[in-house]
């Protein structure tokens, strides 16, 4: 995650609750499904993802492993939601 002063024209841009994400073509396929939230605790303030396409991760959550979305799955998914 990095923080954007100018956005690139080719990058895909979601808005919601005034919060803009962009993300970079190449990302998307890895990161479809993705949940992001924001998250304020006494012991850490930040966002926080949740990724069905995460394969694994290191023990303190910074490193993850990505696979790429099973687009099938997640139509069927959507579509019985």
């Amino acid at each position: 995650v990095d923080l954007v002063t100018e956005p690139n024209t080719k990058d895909d841009h979601i808005e919601r609750d005034g919060a803009h994400v962009y993300v970079a073509p190449e990302a998307a396929l890895f990161l479809f499904g993705t949940e992001m939230d924001f998250e304020q605790t006494t012991l850490r303030t930040g966002f926080t993802f949740h990724n069905p396409n995460q394969s694994s991760a290191c023990g303190c959550g910074e490193s993850v492993e990505l696979k790429p979305a099973d687009l099938k799955a997640l139509a069927e998914a959507r579509a019985s939601a």
